[in-house]
């Protein structure tokens, strides 16, 4: 096993251990005609698919970078996890609705003390997987250990931005445990968590039942709502914890910037920065849960002036948990630019390539000279785009090349 980590070791014996005891209950519900075995049964296998999800996720997140997967395959996990939170939820509803039904028309347990020992062994089986991966069930990512300044703050945003920078750095010392596994994981966890709850909604409801029987001539008293009464209870509970999973995976396949980090105030303390002449195109998302990246457009002055801001600006990302940046410097030769001067000088070429770019360089004022690039594909001659350049004077001018 020196090939695998302590969590798929973990994975890999809880997928035997359920799939064990799913052919055992399926095998003995059918010898013995119990319905309630071969029902609990089927609750293993949601969580052996759920295992077996979870342990997918965890295997392809970890293949190596290739000519295709230029970033390899990080958001498996999160994927996996948005499949599992997304599986609960529907399994949620269905029991939500039975439960529903259950309470118009209440029914009692017939054999209680069957009941009592599939409900016993079912909620033994999902508490020993939750205590294999209790490690895992409060497990945040990294990200959420900055300080998120309150909606409203009085204080600005360079007061802000300096106190993240002072702070020390996130992601200092590499976890064992990585944000994105715990966001795969956790999906495997809430599901055994919400089988464990559906097992002592069981065995609490057969208890009722050994204790207190109802005979077959006795009508459905308050006993007979106790069940479906908890089974409601236990759906909210797991759908409380579910919800979140499933933001905080869509917020990462969506490219939304991460939770705690504030566009408007980093970038007015990117402007801030001495040498920053302008910018543009600032983005910041989530690659996988704790793997931030930000790319940005930087108008400068010129080389000289972008070597110096450049550490500066990768400070202030390193020090809120943005570790991958990539940052276009825009050179303009000039001290003050205005007008035109800073206008993205980074999009592709052609005018017709407008709708696929994040910013344009055409604005009305240069529909005149930039009239060819339409047609551009059309002739034998390669696209013309335009060069801002100093002369031996000082000053700017433009030539199409």
């Amino acid at each position: 096993m020196g090939r695998y980590s302590g969590k798929t070791c973990r994975l890999i014996f809880m997928m035997f251990f359920l799939g064990s005891f799913f052919l055992a209950e399926l095998v003995s519900g059918y010898l013995g005609n119990s319905i309630a075995l071969m029902s609990d049964s089927f609750n293993m296998l949601s969580d052996l698919i759920s295992v077996t999800v979870g342990m997918s996720a965890l295997r392809l997140g970890r293949l190596e970078r290739t000519g295709r997967f230029t970033y390899g395959l990080p958001r498996a996990e999160v994927v996996g996890a948005l499949c599992n939170a997304v599986f609960l939820t529907a399994l949620c509803f269905t029991i939500f609705v039975q439960a529903i039904m259950r309470l118009v028309e209440p029914e009692k347990i017939e054999n209680a003390e069957l009941v009592l020992i599939v409900g016993a062994l079912g909620l033994g089986i999902n508490l020993f997987g939750l205590i294999l991966f209790q490690d895992f069930c409060f497990c945040k990512s990294q990200m959420e250990d900055v300080e998120e300044e309150p909606a409203g703050s009085d204080k600005d945003c360079e007061a802000v931005i300096s106190k993240r920078i002072n702070s020390v750095p996130v992601q200092t010392k590499k976890k064992e445990n990585s944000p994105t596994a715990a966001l795969n994981i956790r999906g495997v966890v809430l599901h055994l968590m919400g089988d464990a709850l559906g097992s002592l909604v069981v065995v609490v409801t057969a208890v009722i039942f050994f204790v207190l029987p109802l005979g077959p001539e006795d009508s459905c008293n308050w006993e007979c709502y106790i069940d479906p009464s908890l089974t409601i209870a236990m759906v909210i509970i797991i759908l409380s914890s579910v919800f979140p999973l499933i933001r905080e995976a869509v917020s990462i396949l969506l490219h939304m910037v991460p939770e705690g980090l504030h566009v408007d105030e980093i970038s007015a303390a990117l402007r801030k920065v001495p040498g920053v002449q302008g910018m543009h195109e600032l983005h910041i998302w989530k690659l996988a849960a704790g793997r931030n990246v930000a790319t940005l457009h930087v108008k400068c002055a010129d080389a000289v002036a972008f070597e110096s801001l450049n550490h500066q600006i990768r400070e202030i990302f390193h020090n809120i948990g943005v570790h991958s940046t990539t940052i276009q410097p825009e050179l303009t030769y000039q001290e003050k630019p205005l007008g035109r001067a800073l206008s993205c000088t980074a999009s592709c070429l052609s005018r017709g390539c407008e709708q696929q770019m994040c910013c344009s360089i055409f604005n009305e004022h240069d529909e005149k000279d930039h009239m060819g690039l339409e047609s551009c594909s059309s002739h034998n001659r390669p696209p013309r785009f335009s060069v801002l350049y100093p002369d031996n004077k000082g000053v700017i001018n433009s030539t199409f090349i």
